[in-house]
């Protein structure tokens, strides 16, 4: 029951969700190969103050060896593609202060 566990979650000092990879779509997702599920930080602790420290990010992995519980940041690998879309700087100039005359100074 929602309304249950959301009462749950608020009277903890600490509330966590482990989402498992396997039987979804997400298992054979190749960006999630290395891990089995995510981890989501629902609530943090409060201690001596109102609110509470927010993490850097939120997207934590874990991974499961035979005794083994790891839980590291998830993050994207490096795109190795052939093709480079990246604009040069005298597209770049040309594209940002150009005015009706062409003109390519900058204005501001």
């Amino acid at each position: 029951n929602r309304a249950v566990m959301g009462r749950i979650i608020k009277l903890s000092d600490t509330a966590i969700a482990l989402e498992s990879f396997r039987g979804s779509e997400k298992e054979t997702n190749p960006l999630y190969k290395d891990y089995h599920g995510l981890l989501h930080v629902r609530q943090l602790p409060r201690l001596n103050c109102l609110s509470c420290e927010v993490p850097d990010t939120k997207d934590l992995a874990f991974k499961l060896k035979r005794k083994q519980f790891t839980i590291e940041r998830l993050h994207l690998p490096p795109d190795l593609s052939e093709t480079v879309s990246r604009v040069s700087k005298t597209e770049l100039a040309a594209g940002c202060g150009t005015t009706a005359t062409g003109n390519k100074h900058l204005d501001f």
